[in-house]
Parts: C-alpha cells; sequence; structure tokens
C-alpha cells in the first residue's frame, strides 16, 4: 500500500509539493489529538483505550488518505469492512450504536466538514472521493470508536453507557474540530475542490425526506459546492417547498432550471402579477418609517438600534412557496452576519440596509441562489473585508464604518434588478481595502530596519555558535579555550554582521584563533619556534583588533593577554602547556518549543511599541520562510495575551526566520511573531487567516447548521 504522504506529494493545484508531506501530517495529528481530548472529557481516561482510539484513528486515515480513488473501505452489503470486522466480533446492538453515532457525525458536522472533505479531495487530488472516503469523516471515527470499545475489555453495558457520553462530547465540540481542520488546510492555501457530488446539507435532506440529491449543491454550471444554495434545499426540504418555481422578469429561466414552462403564458403572467405585488411590498417595507434601521431614516444616518433580519413572517408570506422560502433563505444569511461576533456592530447595520434591495433583486434574479460569483455575494464578502481588524466597539463615526454605511446606501437606491450595477461600489470597495491595508503597511515600517537588523543579528550568533562548536573539538589550552567562549565567539558574530562567512573580517577573525590556537603546541623545530617569535608581536595586535570589535575594556583583556603571553613563552622554551578539548557546555534547562509558553518582549522603535511573540530557544522551520502559508497583506487573528484574539495586517515577513509583523492601526503597538508561535496557533485553532474567509459563505455555512441542527438562531419565526 502506497504511503498517503507519497500520494499528497502528488497532487495538483493544491500548495507546494514540498509542503505537502507537512499538511497531511499536521492535519491527521490535529484530528487525533482533538478527538482524543474528547474521549477523554467522555470518561475514556485509561491509557491502552486512549492508544487504542488514538491509534485506530491515524491508522484509518492513512488507509484512506494513501487509497488512489476509492471508495473509502473495502464494501459489501453496504458496511465497510471495519463494520464487517464489528460484526463478526461484537455484539449487534454495539454495532448500531456505533453506526448511529457515525450518522450522527454528518449532522454534527455540517458544512465544516463537507468543506474539510472538499479541501482534501485537492489535497489528496482525488475529485471524486466519497463521504465514505474522507480520512477525516465518519467510517473513520467509527473505527476509532470499535477500537476503543474493544481495548477497554468492559461489557456491552458499559461500552453503550461509555459511547453514550462520547456522543454528547461530539455534539458539542465536534463542529471544533472540524473547523479547526479546515482552517488549518486554508492556512496552508488548500482550496475547496470543486465537487461533483452534493453537499451536507443536501445528504442530511436526502436522509430525512428520502429526496435525491444530485444537483443540491452545484452552483451556476461549476460544480462547486455552496452552502447558500444548500441552505435553500435545506429550508425546502423542512418546510415542503417546491424548490425552484420562482418567476422571471422579461423572460428569464428560473431558478435551478426548474422555472414557469415556457408555453403557459397564463401562469407566466399570474406569477409576474404575483412578484410584482411583492416588490412593491418590499419597497413599502424599505420606505416605512419604522424600519429606519433597514432603510437608514430620512437624515440617512446610522440608526443606534442593532439590525433586524428580515423573515418571510414579516412579510406575512406562509413558508411554502418559492418566494417565502428565498426570502427565509436571506433572512437566515444576514440572521447569521448580525451574530458574527468579531464583526463590528456598526458594520452589521451597514450591512443591514443591503437586506430589502437584495431581497427584491433575489426575486427577480434566481441566479443569487446558484450562482456562487455573483455579484451581490461579491458585494457582502468584500464589505466583511474592509472590516477586517476593527474593533468590535467602533462609532458611528469612524471612518470605515461611514464609507460602508454610505456604498449600501448607494445601492439600496440604485439597485433594482439587474445586478450589473453593483460593479462600481463592489470597485469601491476593492480600493478601500488597497488602500487601507497600503496605509498600514507602510505606517508599520518603521519597525522593519529594526527586526531586519535583530534577525541578522540572530543569525550572526547562530553563525558564531556553530564556529565555536567546531573550534571547541580542537585541541589547545584550556585558557584559550575560555577566552573563545567568552570573548572571542562574540567577535566572530560581530564579523559575521560585517559580511558573512564569506567576508574578510570573518576569515581574519577565524585566522587568528587558528594562529593562535597553533602558538601553544608543542614546537620541537627550531623553524617552528623562529616562525612563533615572529607571530607573537602581529597576533597580539590582531586579537586586540577583534577586542575593539565588541568594545571589550582593558580590564577585560588584561588577564587572557598576560596568560597567553606566559603560554607562548613556555611553548618556546619547550614546555609546552597541555592541550585538552573542554567538555561540552551543558544547553540552558529549557523546555522544549512545542510546551514551553511563549513570551512577550517589549521594544521601543522611534517612539513607537513593539511586542515580540516567541518562545525561548525556539527555532526557525527549515522547511518554508513563513508559517502555515501566511502572506504579506493577509489579515491574520491570533492569539496573545490571556489568550484574547487579535487581528491584524500581516505587514512584513522577515526572508530568513519567516518571523511576522502584524499591525492594525487600532493598536498603541505592532506585534512581531516567531513562526513557530504561529504554526502552533495555527495547527491549535487559535490563529486564522480571516481575510481569505468570505463573510456571505460563512454566514450561509452557520445557517446551514443551525438548520440542521433544528436550532435556527433566535427570533425566526417558523410559519405553516
Amino acid at each position: 500500500m502506497s504511503h498517503p504522504f507519497d500520494t499528497a506529494t502528488n497532487m495538483s493545484g493544491a500548495a507546494p509539493s514540498g509542503d505537502a508531506f507537512f499538511v497531511l501530517r499536521d492535519a491527521r495529528t490535529l484530528f487525533q489529538r482533538q478527538l482524543t481530548d474528547i474521549a477523554r472529557q467522555a470518561g475514556a481516561n485509561t491509557p491502552q483505550i486512549l492508544e487504542a482510539f488514538t491509534e485506530a484513528l491515524g491508522t484509518a486515515h492513512d488507509e484512506l488518505a494513501s487509497s488512489k480513488q476509492a471508495d473509502g473501505f473495502e464494501t459489501a452489503n453496504g458496511l465497510t469492512a471495519s463494520r464487517m470486522t464489528l460484526m463478526c466480533d461484537a455484539d449487534l446492538e454495539l454495532d448500531i450504536r456505533i453506526g448511529d453515532i457515525a450518522k450522527h457525525v454528518v449532522d454534527i458536522g455540517g458544512n465544516t466538514l463537507w468543506r474539510v472533505q472538499l479541501r482534501y479531495m485537492t489535497l489528496l487530488n482525488r475529485p471524486d472521493m466519497t463521504p465514505e472516503g474522507n480520512p477525516v469523516g465518519p467510517e473513520v471515527l467509527a473505527r476509532g470508536l470499535l477500537a476503543l470499545c474493544q481495548a477497554g475489555n468492559l461489557d456491552l453495558e458499559r461500552n453503550l453507557h461509555l459511547l453514550d457520553r462520547i456522543e454528547e462530547e461530539f455534539s458539542k465540540d465536534l463542529p471544533a474540530v472540524y473547523s479547526a481542520l479546515n482552517d488549518l488546510l486554508a492556512s496552508h492555501n488548500i482550496e475547496p475542490a470543486q465537487s461533483k457530488g452534493s453537499s451536507a446539507a443536501s445528504i442530511r435532506a436526502s436522509a430525512s425526506t428520502g429526496a435525491g440529491t444530485s444537483g443540491a449543491a452545484n452552483t451556476g454550471g461549476e460544480g462547486r459546492s455552496d452552502a447558500f444554495s444548500a441552505l435553500q434545499q435545506a429550508l425546502n426540504a423542512q418546510f415542503g417547498g417546491t424548490p425552484g418555481t420562482l418567476g422571471n422578469n422579461a423572460g428569464t429561466s428560473a431558478s435551478a432550471g426548474q422555472g414557469n414552462a415556457p408555453g403557459n403564458m397564463a401562469l407566466n403572467a399570474a406569477t409576474l402579477v404575483m412578484l410584482n405585488q411583492l416588490t412593491a411590498r418590499l419597497e413599502q417595507l424599505q420606505l416605512s418609517t419604522g424600519n429606519t434601521a433597514l432603510a437608514g431614516g430620512e437624515s440617512g444616518e446610522m440608526p443606534t438600534q442593532p439590525p433586524h433580519a428580515l423573515k418571510a413572517a414579516d412579510l406575512d408570506l406562509p413558508l411554502g412557496n418559492p418566494e417565502a422560502v428565498a426570502l427565509e433563505t436571506l433572512g437566515h444569511i444576514f440572521e447569521a452576519i448580525f451574530n458574527t461576533w468579531d464583526l463590528p456592530d456598526t458594520v452589521k447595520t451597514a450591512i443591514s440596509r443591503l437586506q430589502i434591495p437584495l431581497l427584491k433583486l433575489s426575486v427577480f434574479d434566481p441566479s443569487l441562489f446558484s450562482d456562487i460569483g455573483h455579484p451581490a455575494r461579491r458585494l457582502i464578502n468584500a464589505m466583511g473585508r474592509a472590516a477586517a481588524g476593527l474593533p468590535r466597539n467602533i462609532d458611528r463615526s469612524h471612518p470605515i464604518s461611514a464609507h460602508l454605511w454610505n456604498i449600501a446606501g448607494a445601492v439600496s437606491e440604485t439597485l433594482q434588478g439587474d445586478a450589473a450595477v453593483l460593479a462600481a461600489p463592489i470597485a469601491e470597495l476593492d480600493a478601500l481595502i488597497a488602500a487601507r491595508d497600503s496605509e498600514i503597511r507602510e505606517a508599520a515600517q518603521v519597525f522593519v530596519p529594526f527586526l531586519a537588523a535583530s534577525e541578522a543579528q540572530e543569525r550572526a550568533e547562530q553563525l558564531a555558535r556553530r564556529w565555536l562548536d567546531d573550534v571547541a573539538q580542537q585541541p589547545s589550552a584550556q585558557e584559550i579555550h575560555d577566552f573563545i567562549r567568552q570573548y572571542w565567539v562574540k567577535v566572530m558574530a560581530a564579523a559575521a554582521l560585517d559580511g558573512g562567512e564569506e567576508g574578510k573580517v570573518w576569515q581574519e577573525c577565524k585566522a587568528a584563533i587558528t594562529d593562535l590556537m597553533w602558538s601553544v603546541e608543542p614546537k620541537p623545530g627550531a623553524d617552528e619556534r623562529k616562525r612563533l617569535s615572529l607571530l607573537v608581536a602581529t597576533l597580539l595586535k590582531r586579537i586586540n583588533g577583534g577586542l575593539d570589535r565588541i568594545n571589550a575594556t582593558q580590564e577585560q583583556r588584561a588577564p587572557f593577554l598576560d596568560a597567553c603571553f606566559n603560554l607562548q613563552f613556555a611553548t618556546m622554551r619547550g614546555t609546552a602547556p597541555p592541550l585538552v578539548v573542554p567538555k561540552p557546555l551543558e544547553a540552558p534547562a529549557l523546555e522544549t518549543p512545542a510546551t514551553t509558553d511563549a513570551v512577550i518582549v517589549s521594544e521601543t522603535i522611534d517612539g513607537k511599541t513593539l511586542k515580540t511573540l516567541a518562545r525561548p530557544g525556539s527555532a526557525a522551520t527549515s522547511y518554508r520562510t513563513s508559517a502555515g502559508g501566511v502572506q504579506v497583506g493577509q489579515w491574520l487573528q491570533f492569539s496573545m495575551e490571556g489568550n484574547v484574539p487579535l487581528c491584524g495586517l500581516v505587514a512584513w515577513i522577515a526572508p530568513r526566520s519567516g518571523k511576522v509583523l502584524v499591525a492594525n492601526p487600532d493598536w498603541p503597538y505592532a506585534v512581531a511573531l516567531a513562526v513557530d508561535v504561529i504554526e502552533k496557533q495555527l495547527q491549535s485553532g487559535q490563529a486564522a487567516l480571516v481575510s481569505s474567509r468570505a463573510l456571505f459563505d460563512i454566514a450561509a455555512e452557520q445557517a446551514l447548521s443551525q438548520i440542521a441542527k433544528g436550532t435556527a438562531a433566535s427570533g425566526s419565526t417558523k410559519l405553516q
């Protein structure tokens, strides 16, 4: 069987091949660690049980990751090989219970599980991967639970009780596991594949209603998974609606290709009348004085009350017809946006101004539900991107808040039924984003010389320590070894800054120590003693010159220079000192970077504060220059003091160490993050690249997850 990491290195269009090995390895490790933590919290705290569970997860992950174009574990009569083993070796009731949990995982994971599968399709270059073939899907969890039960040697009742507790923990924590996997893969630029299959919502809908799943998540001919389309399908399934019967304006085709038949002119006319009446009601609602939070009021000033998501109930529409489902779908999207914790209230209020214009647009432009690149979606995503890193408590006068409010107001005035008018506001948002990012990067450049100098100093010290390790293995007088360790290693670091290892200064300082060590070696021949007598005078000058580079005082130099003279004089007289190879210095008692807490060091640069977050003794990653695919110009969310999340723009990345400079004009400081700190936070879910997130799509996924759980957000009303 081929190794999964070999498969990953041959993927196409996902990530640099050199990183594919590490991406798959890190994803598996994160999956194992977090699932094992869940099992431990559920009460499976015996070492052999946890070890069996972890090992089974890893083995199952690798088997599926290494299988090329396989549909999962070998199947027969609808049961996987792991389940068949369970049927043979365990009680049927235990088999049924684990099967129920595996099915429940689809509901628990929701669209985040589906997007993880899409990213695995890209990572493994496997476009036809089925849910059963997902290396982090429910089949893998079933294998792990089977191993867990078998390793515990418990009776059936105790196993079932343990599985009940694990399922409870899954319900609470499994979505976060898949979200962390999603963020990890996204941080490595692993994009979701263009899937021909159905989305998680469609799978759930078919399981509950018996409906087919073909095309449930396809988008506008591209075949890409789309949570928004899946949300509409889920609402249709929930309320018994008929998808795709929205009317059209000027003869355009209906949604999802199931519109009114072209030959039924009476039906088209009736539908058009109904849609015109609905549009009139939306316009009346937009102009209503009781909805200033949506329309902006007569003064056009931003209201202070929190925004309200419009649902079909606000128009007294019974759910079940396509128009109501369309409005309800958008209502759930806006409700999820308004519940986004790190989006400022003023930005939410600005976005709320787009509700009615987009509701009207959805009535006459059904491609909003089928086109993942629809201008209306891009508009919402751009507004979310423009707000990246803003404090949650910004007021209405903040320039970004005001700008977004004005853009939304212009859209509400111009958007009638043609999405083409959105090109101008989208371009305006793009310009706003570019100008803001450029301004932040320019302001952060004040810290770059300091960080560059610090990196150069660290590199110079690394070269000097490496040179010291080589010299320490050569026999010489103990006094000389002590001098080199205490002073000359600093001279070599200064020389490394002045031209590097190939520079003239480095070579001269290196040669001075070579001559110094030779000067105390035994000199049995007259020629060698003669050479030594000529060397001593110039060597003293060279040693002093090196010490000048580190500003060593006369008090520091005198003891060694006196000792050196005595050693060389004794050597010329034929009584050379004993030559030794000193014992290696013991490394400082530091924990490994993986367990040591990061330390914050503050510096003042040109009157501005720079905080550096790094682990003592940590080393830069050797196989890439920056952590997790982080690039300049991205917005990075991370944790620093007290695990409080911060979000700033990546303004600069050190070319050698990968240290990342993050800035935000609303902070009183900038932050420099060591590469290993970022990598650990990305893997644990404490950090994420928020600029790669799409606000509209994230809201659709969250709304879809709520619908799947049967717990829609507060304020929504289900009408019969």
